[in-house]
């Protein structure tokens, strides 16, 4: 079976979605389907197509980005020629110009399975306002022309506009969630800091970042000065991170408690893992959806603070391996990050019971089996 993978970024952009639709690909390809990614070509040094891993990935010209959307002038030429080799497609949205890629597949009977990772954010701004405008357009259309939608948590769904529309084709998954086995400490890692917080993820506005920060003086009161908070992850590196200068004057008055790392590979995120205490994931918007970074924490043996937001709390709340706390409250993430610090072995679980909850491997096979039953 040919499978067409579709999404605006793919790995080496560093993303929850985009590290989804690679495990994704790989995986199916070890178990002997024939996958093709369709993507952009966001930055100039990607070749047009390329074999990564056994996944044939076809980047297409881009030219500019519109806020956070790839403007791809090929992309409808390029489209026809992908669906008539595939037999079934696969689109990850959100993403504006996979309403194109639904229609043309439809055309010509190819059954359309949409991955959904998270709703638009409706951030203020008239650009971001015309641009998520054209989005929504696009997503309800495509969410018509699915015949099933993948979704991570029905707790997210219970919550979204969007997948409120389209129940009767809903399908609850929990991400492939692969992370390498390992027991090796990064050294020096917060100096010789008795506690390490970490945070791990993009440096963008959704992940609440600047309530992390501003937990600082309330973390101190309750355990005094011995700690670093360790940031793991890219900025202006990849696309949708880069808010450094937003977040400058925070920065400059706690820069005595933090420690910034820049972007790992798994090997160096597994040391991460091994190396801190708690994991804090502190994100506000509906962007964030589930939060990968909190399951690899977790089967690194680490625990996790993380916000009450519909889908982010899932892990915590299936595992107990944390605390979930109010959005946006730096007060409450650190009275979360104290109570863990004080007694993290009540929070930590073994790696596989945590594993019996999110395997990866039970996540391929039902997306096979999704596919099988459409192409009956």
């Amino acid at each position: 079976m040919n499978i067409l993978v579709a999404l605006s970024y793919y790995y080496p952009n560093i993303s929850g979605l985009s590290i989804y639709a690679k495990t994704l690909s790989e995986e199916l390809v070890k178990v002997g389907y024939k996958v093709t990614v369709l993507t952009s070509r966001h930055k100039p040094g990607f070749k047009h197509i390329s074999q990564e891993n056994g996944v044939r990935v076809k980047r297409l010209w881009t030219p500019f980005i519109f806020g956070r959307g790839p403007l791809m002038p090929t992309y409808p030429f390029e489209v026809v020629e992908e669906v008539l080799k595939s037999d079934i497609v696969n689109i990850h949205i959100p993403q504006f110009e996979g309403f194109f890629l639904a229609l043309i597949a439809k055309i010509f009977h190819k059954k359309v399975v949409l991955t959904h990772h998270c709703d638009l954010s409706g951030w203020p701004g008239f650009l971001n306002r015309i641009s998520e405008g054209a989005a929504d357009i696009s997503l309800l259309l495509m969410g018509k022309l699915a015949d099933s939608i993948v979704v991570y948590t029905k707790d997210y769904a219970d919550n979204s506009h969007y997948l409120k529309r389209f129940k009767n084709k809903l399908v609850y998954l929990l991400p492939p969630v692969k992370f390498p086995n390992s027991s090796e400490k990064r050294r020096g890692l917060g100096g010789n800091m008795k506690y390490k917080i970490g945070f791990a993820g993009r440096i963008a506005r959704e992940k609440g970042i600047s309530f992390l920060i501003s937990a600082t003086p309330y973390v101190e009161k309750e355990i005094g000065r011995n700690f670093k908070i360790c940031i793991a992850g890219p900025g202006k590196e990849v696309v949708g991170g880069g808010i450094e200068k937003e977040l400058s004057k925070l920065i400059k008055k706690h820069k005595n408690y933090l420690s910034f790392l820049g972007p790992l590979d798994q090997k160096h995120m597994a040391m991460f893992y091994n190396s801190i205490d708690v994991l804090v994931l502190p994100s506000t918007e509906r962007l964030e959806s589930f939060g990968f970074v909190q399951v690899e924490a977790m089967l690194s043996g680490c625990p996790v603070v993380a916000s009450n937001l519909p889908g982010v709390r899932v892990p915590v709340k299936l595992t107990k391996m944390g605390e979930v706390v109010p959005v946006g409250n730096s007060e409450k993430i650190a009275e979360s990050i104290v109570k863990v610090l004080k007694n993290r072995k009540k929070y930590v679980k073994a790696k596989h019971q945590i594993r019996q909850i999110f395997n990866w491997s039970d996540t391929i096979i039902r997306y096979e089996k999704i596919f099988k039953n459409l192409s009956l």
